[in-house]
């Protein structure tokens, strides 16, 4: 039934045990993936057991569960980037007919079962989206409900911790190591599936939240009103909430300062609407300081209401209507407001101060992280996005200045470290202008400066920023960002890269000087030419750069729209490159010239390259296009099966090391297989005529056509002697085929079509 693998220990039954009851239990299951996801283990677990008593399961009337337990579950959930979940393992099946009611399944309809213990013991469960970008982490599960489910109404309890809860969105860790307590006795009126919550309490990780209200399920839709507030007003609850405050001696850090908050939802959820929700957050005069370190944040005061109306979503509105702090002597302080988000945007909000991340590590224990740098910001905004869609630009209010100078963040999370020297954005309402940018992420530096428009609505409604830069670097280290996993330098051709998506929102045409680009196992130098990134693309006009000690010049694009079959399409102007370092350096060239080391020369060429490329970033060699000319230069050929079967034919040892001359040969490599035009290739005083085709299959399969004079003919070859008048003629004609595959070919070589040269030789 599954395309999983499935295993497991033992299956124990017992009635001695826990009698009068019976107890089934599964142990060390494990569910392990397949295909795509081989190794991902979805489910383990080291025991799921069931307490049933035994008179109940005898009369298949009421069976009483006494006890469901789970201990030390493992679940391992991932979903890849193009949305295919790897707890999708059932087998597609044809569906059937419905089946007619019979007094069998009546029977079957009229179980009942009732639970009154589920225990989850030590479970841990890991949510990896891919295609989300967010990864989150449980471990030290433990869920209890106890309640008599068979009753109409019942008082359900209900105790729930997590050890460590770790969430991350968009590379950015939200939670770390967070406790999550939850105990509630719920009231539950199961004839009609309400829910009332009595006595509660939710704590994450030092706030701790109580929550009074019912939920009420009686068919597909659900009706929610519910309530929450803080059980605690100290302000040192809210700022367990900042992951490297919280690991780092939270116990001993001093607070001051009064918080409140507090939120509700209610309405329906059906298909069509959600519950309206709204959260109210307040601090006053709030501070927090460690006793062992010199400096605080003082002065916090934060006044936040967020509406979120669940029926009409442009009722929503966003007021911050005040978030100001000092720390380490530096005032900052914003507000923000946002209404009629869905049909035009209205958005007023300013940013005033300075944040010296040089004095975090005099502020918070920072342990392994390096923070340092300046964020200035001066910066203001109000008007409506109509108007800068309309290109009003007098009717919308934006001027200002942010700098970013001397920043540094190194972590053990992000080893590689990002080094920004500057950033400095000048703001108005047309556009936003970019005077400077120079960062450096590991081995990777990037400048860049230039003009970017429609930049607030790219940030506030995730619209398309549109961009002309100049782009330029000394070095970019592509593989640091293809990998999913950080590796030392030299490992790093081990690990399979994976696919770089490109944004749809971003419209930039950038005019690039690049120094040098390290891809795979490329190193280009000297990259110039213009790129162009828009709707999930970028775009190369004219593209030049030195690689494989010769030169390039690219058009075409590298496409991501559809990230489930991303793509590349190019034109390539290849001038002298080295051929050994070429076949070496792309996969796909190795399986049509396996042994790079036995060529020697140059080669150039001109040819169209189209191929869908797959999650590890390589050709799906069944996709590839591709057509064109390529011109040797100075070619030689070491080991070739063709010339050594010549050289032991003809007892000529010339023919193991063949230096032709150069060659301009047409090609076409679709459905698999590369053709070749017929061509001529002249090995000393040896014409010898090639045509025919080989696959990515590694299978061959080409006629050669044979002319030699008679002195190619070395002592002791006895060839000449199965000719008639073979002594007197002056020149030999040989027919041959190579098939078999690259790594094996097999070559046949006889006489071609002697009749005339024989008959002249009697003349």
């Amino acid at each position: 039934m599954l395309t999983a693998e499935v295993d497991f220990s033992n299956l124990r039954l017992s009635f001695i045990r826990n009698f009068p009851n019976a107890y089934v239990a599964l142990e060390d299951l494990t569910v392990v993936g397949t295909g795509d996801f081989e190794g991902d283990t979805l489910v383990a677990f080291d025991k799921f057991s069931v307490t049933v008593d035994i008179k109940s399961a005898i009369s298949l009337t009421n069976i009483q569960v006494k006890a469901v337990m789970l201990d030390k579950a493992t679940v391992y959930a991932r979903v890849l980037k193009d949305g295919r979940p790897n707890w999708d393992i059932m087998k597609a099946t044809e569906e059937e007919a419905p089946k007619e009611e019979t007094e069998e399944s009546d029977f079957a309809s009229k179980i009942g079962v009732a639970l009154k213990k589920f225990e989850i013991r030590d479970a841990k469960v890991v949510y990896d989206d891919e295609q989300g970008n967010m990864k989150a982490g449980i471990g030290g599960l433990n869920f209890l409900l106890k309640g008599d489910l068979s009753l109409a109404n019942s008082l359900l309890d209900i105790k729930t911790s997590i050890d460590e809860l770790d969430f991350w969105m968009d590379g950015i860790r939200m939670l770390r190591k967070a406790e999550i307590q939850f105990d509630s006795q719920i009231d539950a009126d199961l004839a009609n599936m309400a829910f009332t919550f009595k006595e509660n309490k939710f704590r994450l990780n030092d706030i701790v939240l109580k929550f009074e209200g019912e939920v009420q399920m009686p068919e597909k839709d659900i009706a929610v009103d519910v309530s929450f507030a803080t059980d605690r007003t100290d302000f040192k609850s809210l700022l367990s909430l900042i992951p490297a405050i919280y690991m780092q001696d939270f116990q001993d850090v001093q607070t001051t300062g009064s918080l409140d908050l507090k939120g509700s939802a209610k309405g329906v959820l059906t298909d069509t609407q959600t519950p309206s929700a709204e959260i109210s957050l307040k601090v006053n005069n709030a501070m927090f300081k460690y006793p062992d370190l010199p400096k605080s944040v003082e002065n916090i005061n934060i006044a936040v209401n967020v509406f979120y109306d669940g029926v009409v979503f442009d009722r929503t509105t966003v007021d911050v209507d005040n978030f100001s702090f000092t720390m380490a002597g530096n005032p900052f302080k914003m507000n923000l407001n946002v209404k009629t988000p869905d049909s035009d945007m209205q958005i007023a909000a300013n940013f005033d101060g300075k944040i010296d991340f040089n004095s975090m590590a005099d502020i918070i224990p920072l342990e392994d992280t390096k923070l340092l740098g300046l964020l200035e910001c001066d910066l203001s905004l109000a008007g409506r996005m109509s108007t800068l869609e309309k290109e009003q630009y007098e009717d919308f209010k934006a001027d200002g200045i942010l700098k970013l100078s001397n920043f540094l963040f190194e972590s053990p999370d992000f080893p590689q470290g990002v080094t920004i020297s500057q950033t400095h954005l000048e703001f108005s309402p047309k556009f936003v202008n970019l005077k400077a940018f120079d960062a450096v992420v590991g081995r990777t530096d990037i400048s860049m400066n230039g003009t970017l428009e429609n930049f607030i609505p790219f940030v506030f409604k995730d619209e398309t920023i549109k961009g002309k830069l100049a782009l330029s670097s000394k070095m970019i280290d592509l593989n640091e960002f293809m990998t999913d996993e950080e590796v030392p330098v030299e490992e790093a051709e081990e690990v399979p890269m994976s696919i770089i998506e490109v944004p749809k929102n971003i419209d930039f045409t950038m005019i690039a000087d690049l120094g040098t680009i390290i891809f795979d196992k490329l190193n280009i130098t000297n990259t110039k030419g213009v790129l162009e990134v828009k709707d999930g693309a970028v775009n190369m006009q004219r593209l030049s750069m030195n690689l494989l000690d010769g030169s390039m010049v690219m058009s075409g694009q590298y496409n991501t729209v559809d990230i489930n079959k991303p793509f590349i399409d190019f034109d390539l102007d290849v001038s002298r490159f080295n051929i050994p370092t070429t076949l070496s350096s792309f996969s796909m060239m190795e399986t049509f010239f396996p042994e790079p080391q036995d060529y020697r020369g140059n080669v150039s060429a001109k040819f169209k390259l189209y191929s869908i490329l797959n999650s590890e970033f390589s050709p799906e060699l069944n996709t590839v296009y591709s057509k064109g000319r390529l011109q040797t230069q100075g070619l030689e050929v070491h080991n070739s099966k063709l010339f050594v079967t010549m050289a032991d034919l003809l007892k000529n040892e010339k023919w193991r090391v063949v230096r032709p001359n150069d060659m301009n040969i047409g090609f076409e490599l679709i459905d698999g297989r590369m053709k070749v035009e017929p061509f001529e290739m002249r090995v000393d005083q040896a014409k010898i005529g090639i045509s025919g085709d080989q696959g990515i299959d590694m299978t061959m399969n080409y006629d050669i056509k044979v002319s030699l004079p008679k002195s190619a003919v070395g002592a002791g070859a006895d060839i000449l002697n199965k000719i008639p008048g073979g002594t007197s003629i002056n020149e030999l004609t040989l027919n041959g085929h190579i098939g078999g595959t690259v790594t094996s070919p097999d070559v046949k070589i006889g006489f071609g079509d002697m009749g005339n040269v024989i008959k002249d030789a009697v003349k």
